[in-house]
Formats: C-alpha cells, sequence, structure tokens
C-alpha cells in the first residue's frame, strides 16, 4: 500500500468533518452541566484521564488489529482468536489503568480539592464502571471500523483514530455524567 497524503485527506476529511459536530455536542454536555461539575470538581478532574485513556486503549487495539489484517495473522471474523486475545488485553489494561488512575485522582483531590464528601467506595465504582463500559464499547468500535475500513479497501490506521476518540469524548462524557447523577443527585 502507497502512502499519500492527499488519499489520506481524501478519505479523511469526511469524517473529520461530521466528528467536529460530535465533539461539539460533547463540549456542550459539559457546559450545560458545569453546576455538578463546580459542585464536586474530583469528577472534572476525571474526564480528561477517562477520556484520554480509553482513546489510547481503543486506538492501540485498532493499530494491532489493522496491523494483523495487513500481515495476515488475524481474519475479518468476530471469532478470530487473536481479536479477542487483543480485545482482553486491552480491556484488562484499560480496567487496571482505571483502577490506578482512579485512586491517584482520588488522594489528589481529597488532599487538594477538599473533595472529603465524595466516598472513595462510590468514586472508584464510577470511575471502574464509567472506564470498563467506556473501553469495552471503544474497543468493539475500534475493532469494527478496523474490520469494515479493511474489507472496504482502505487504510484502517486513517479512520480508527477519529472515531475512536471521537465515540471515546462523547460517550465517557455521557457515562460519567449518568454514574455521577446515579450516585450524587
Amino acid at each position: 500500500m502507497i502512502y499519500s497524503w492527499k488519499k489520506i485527506v481524501k478519505h479523511g476529511l469526511p469524517l473529520l468533518s461530521v466528528f467536529i459536530f460530535a465533539e461539539i455536542f460533547a463540549g456542550n454536555i459539559l457546559q450545560n452541566k458545569q453546576d455538578m461539575l463546580i459542585l464536586y470538581p474530583i469528577f472534572l478532574v476525571s474526564f480528561p484521564v477517562i477520556n484520554g485513556v480509553a482513546g489510547n486503549i481503543g486506538s492501540v487495539l485498532g493499530a494491532r488489529i489493522a496491523s494483523g489484517l495487513h500481515v495476515g495473522y488475524i481474519e475479518i471474523s468476530f471469532f478470530d482468536k487473536k481479536m479477542h486475545d487483543n480485545l482482553f488485553s486491552a480491556i484488562f489494561i484499560g480496567l487496571s489503568s482505571f483502577f490506578v488512575l482512579g485512586l491517584v485522582i482520588y488522594y489528589f483531590s481529597y488532599y487538594f480539592l477538599d473533595q472529603r464528601h465524595v466516598s472513595l467506595f462510590n468514586f472508584m465504582f464510577i470511575i471502574l464502571l464509567a472506564g470498563f463500559l467506556l473501553v469495552f464499547i471503544v474497543s468493539i468500535v475500534s475493532i469494527v471500523t478496523a474490520f469494515y475500513s479493511f474489507k472496504k479497501g482502505f487504510d484502517p490506521d486513517d479512520f480508527i483514530a477519529p472515531v475512536v476518540t471521537t465515540v471515546g469524548d462523547v460517550l465517557g462524557i455521557f457515562l460519567l455524567f449518568l454514574l455521577i447523577s446515579l450516585f450524587y443527585l
């Protein structure tokens, strides 16, 4: 496959143009829920972490799947064992990362943001559940995007990162607000 910036722009620009509006929508959700974030700044600290980790894991998984498709050790099948191994590894890494980062965020917020009214158990439950759901969904989106784009003759690497990042940002914000609302409102 020959890489050409013109080809990458031609394939990626329509997708990126649509995703601009999705990111604006996610920003509006944050704007409309700012009262909740003022009450619980610990969660404001959590948004970039949740979205960043999930996006990174989904992008890495997508790149691994795309590489596997290119060299032929992964087939376009949801029953492929190598694909399953990569998916389970991504979920395990995600949960481990969210556990450690959840503790770091909690204790940082406890001492520096005076967030003593948020219990460690509730916060960790919210972070781990949101993290698990987000990594699982972003991983599935990553795999489907890699399979679909490869099957259509496009380079999956041109599509996976923008799709995963946008889905992760919008869904991460939605999931965190949903779980925060269940526990604190």
